[in-house]
């Protein structure tokens, strides 16, 4: 068997286990797990992620290619209990966050994570220059929707929509305290650390209303 591995299958290895945080602690205790020599084994079944992923408890993987649809019929309220979230913050009304749209329509959506302290501003700056735009209260509520267990590996803010709370602006997340799922605000002008994730979207087409 060809055991000779690649400079770069060997940097994505290390890359890989950098960006998900793996310890030297971690990783011993993956090797007496058993789970890295099941996963090493020639008649492992490689094709079902999420099956592997879901004996891991880690719910299903984001797909390279993401698409939704957000159902402008649907209020705001309607958004949010959908997403079935254990709390949210109270200064999250259709007031302070209207949602515009008519029917049902249809975006490309991508995650950014830029993996270093990033202001607003230059989050925004940044997904445009990809050809994006920063999602919205409505997409970050379909992607919660659809995804209920991203929020529990890292936050993820929708810059699209600002409102003043308090006379300061701020911009809704998606995030994790303890064991519950949380839609909260966060002060725009703080700034963002490595470990978030911004939600953007490009618009694809809009379907006929059901």
């Amino acid at each position: 068997m060809d055991t000779i591995f690649t400079d770069g299958q060997l940097t994505k290895a290390m890359e890989t286990m950098r960006q998900k945080g793996m310890n030297p602690e971690r990783f011993n205790r993956l090797l007496s797990s058993g789970i890295f020599a099941d996963i090493c084994d020639p008649n492992a079944c490689l094709d079902d992620r999420d099956s592997v992923r879901k004996a891991l408890k880690l719910g299903v993987a984001l797909p390279e290619s993401i698409t939704f649809s957000v159902d402008y019929g649907r209020s705001l309220d309607q958004m949010v209990a959908a997403g079935n979230y254990d709390w949210k913050n109270d200064n999250i009304t259709a007031k302070k966050f209207s949602v515009v749209g008519n029917g049902i329509e249809q975006f490309e959506v991508k995650v950014f994570h830029f993996d270093r302290t990033m202001s607003s501003e230059a989050a925004v700056e940044a997904i445009k220059a990809a050809g994006f735009e920063p999602g919205k209260i409505e997409h970050l509520l379909s992607f919660g929707e659809k995804y209920p267990e991203e929020q529990r590996k890292y936050p993820i803010t929708a810059l699209g929509s600002v409102a003043r709370v308090g006379g300061y602006r701020h911009v809704p997340y998606l995030y994790r305290y303890d064991a519950e799922r949380r839609l909260g605000l966060f002060w725009w002008v703080n700034g963002w650390n490595g470990r978030c994730r911004f939600l953007a979207v490009r618009k694809l087409s809009s379907a006929p209303q059901a």
